[in-house]
């Protein structure tokens, strides 16, 4: 497996996987399927993308993982992310592979606090953050989504006030 930026060439494939995604049903916020050019300005070239990983295999793209600052109430230190990966390719270990290169790129553009919006309903992927380091932000919680936020840092204390962030603010990915 290799894990690197994803290019505009990586687009219509990425669209694919999280279409596919969708289709599944309740494992993304995202209910419209994406064509290549939406999905790179939503994940890749957009002004608020920070980084857009994928882990490439011998199969073909597995997964992919975005960095981004979509919400303008952000605090600056702090970025959300969403992570997509095939069905067929998930408990492999590429969500974790991704979560660790994603964090480094984080941390190198001054993002201290990664912060993941899911669905209540999604418990994989609140059990995949939570196992990569994520932890509840429970002042930004709702009925319908699950805040969890991981410092950047090895080690780091995590500081789990956001007072800028508004519940109705967050977007579940």
């Amino acid at each position: 497996m290799h894990i690197r930026q994803a290019e505009i060439d990586d687009a219509e494939e990425l669209a694919r996987i999280l279409n596919s995604i969708i289709a599944e049903g309740g494992k993304t916020a995202i209910d419209t399927p994406l064509s290549g050019p939406e999905l790179a300005e939503w994940f890749i070239t957009g002004p608020h993308c920070i980084s857009c990983l994928l882990a490439d295999t011998d199969e073909g793209i597995l997964g992919f993982q975005a960095l981004e600052r979509f919400h303008a109430d952000l605090p600056h230190d702090m970025a959300d992310i969403a992570t997509f990966v095939t069905d067929r390719a998930r408990g492999s270990g590429i969500g974790r592979s991704l979560s660790h290169a994603t964090a480094a790129i984080a941390e190198e553009n001054g993002v201290q606090r990664i912060r993941a919006v899911i669905q209540r309903s999604n418990e994989d992927a609140i059990h995949y953050y939570r196992s990569v380091g994520f932890q509840d932000d429970t002042a930004n919680m709702t009925s319908s989504s699950v805040a969890l936020i991981r410092p950047t840092a090895p080690g780091a204390t995590l500081r789990m006030t956001s007072p800028s962030i508004s519940p109705s603010a967050l977007r579940d990915d």
